[in-house]
């Protein structure tokens, strides 16, 4: 699932345990906002910035999956050793009682299993369409997209489960993020017929001398900390088209999309306005009188960022750096 949708289940969920068991929200909020994040950078699907960069340069679902996906769990793993050294006295001060866990009933939270038992395989057969959509054009000559098999696949879900599309159209959809979008688009087209996007790509070559590696640390670890401040979907397309002008220049820049990718993935964890996903969780905590202040979120996850972005660093230059500069 994107990390928005993601986001959106967990955090009612969320908060329901944080009321019920008395827990410290921070911890549990900057786990799940990172890892939603981080785990945007693991397929095509998972991230509005993977999609956009896998469909605008052409990377299969298999190649981000085995190059960012392959990061992301070991950032997983070192996110969660922060986190218990981070919290680690927060999290041995938490009592929890037997009596409050009893009260939970799993079961209960399912309204509808028919829903359940149809569209848990209409997702899977909706993601398999997607990683196999390259094998299914060599056999057939039917292109597919992500974006055809997700409206497909929702336009069936309503027929079946007998949902009227008018209240679909009105309540379900967000129009201010497809508007939010085109406007995205429309100023990156315009940054790009007024040359500054080459600018910018020449500017990172000049910062690097050319040296692949360089730039390569400059995107990853530059990429992280910018997300923190600017929303990482219009940094992000920016950034492909600067690293596309250094394309057509001639540099080899298979390495950098990872370290794009990463980077601005990581970094949209890094404080509270870095990601559509955690405005969205933060702001439903805001609802239910959960206060998580700018500052205190910024002091965790900033450090976190730049070690997670020194880690993708060193993973990409022994994998692509050394003999490939």
């Amino acid at each position: 699932l994107s990390n928005i949708p993601t986001v959106l289940i967990l955090t009612p969920l969320l908060l329901v345990l944080i009321k019920e068991l008395k827990l410290p929200p921070l911890p549990f909020f900057v786990m799940m906002i990172t890892m939603a994040n981080i785990g945007g950078a693991m397929t095509p699907i998972s991230d509005p910035t993977t999609y956009y960069e896998a469909k605008t340069v052409g990377l299969s679902f298999v190649q981000v999956v085995s190059n960012s996906g392959f990061i992301v769990l070991i950032l997983s793993v070192v996110t969660q050793i922060y986190m218990q050294l981070v919290f680690r006295k927060k999290l041995k001060a938490v009592e929890v009682s037997p009596e409050a866990v009893a009260q939970f009933d799993p079961k209960a939270a399912i309204k509808d299993t028919r829903i359940l038992k149809i569209g848990i395989p209409m997702l899977a057969i909706a993601v398999i369409l997607m990683l196999t959509k390259a094998n299914i054009e060599s056999l057939t000559g039917i292109g597919l997209d992500n974006a055809t098999i997700s409206l497909g696949m929702a336009a069936l879900a309503l027929l079946i489960f007998g949902r009227d599309p008018k209240e679909v159209l009105q309540s379900v959809i967000d129009w201010e993020i497809i508007f939010f979008f085109m406007g995205l688009f429309i100023v990156i087209g315009s940054l790009q017929q007024t040359q500054v996007v080459n600018w910018l790509a020449g500017s990172l070559v000049t910062l690097s001398h050319g040296d692949a590696n360089v730039l390569q640390g400059l995107i990853t670890m530059g990429s992280g900390f910018l997300s923190m401040f600017i929303d990482n979907v219009p940094y992000n397309i920016t950034m492909v088209s600067a690293i596309q002008a250094m394309s057509h220049a001639g540099l080899a820049v298979f390495p950098l999309w990872w370290a794009l990718n990463l980077g601005t993935s990581l970094g949209g964890a890094g404080s509270p306005i870095g990601a559509a996903c955690n405005v969205v969780a933060l702001g439903l905590a805001e609802k239910e009188k959960i206060h998580i202040r700018f500052f205190k979120y910024l002091s965790v996850g900033a450090p976190l960022v730049m070690i997670n972005g020194f880690v993708t660093f060193i993973v990409l230059f022994l994998r692509y750096g050394l003999g490939h500069a």
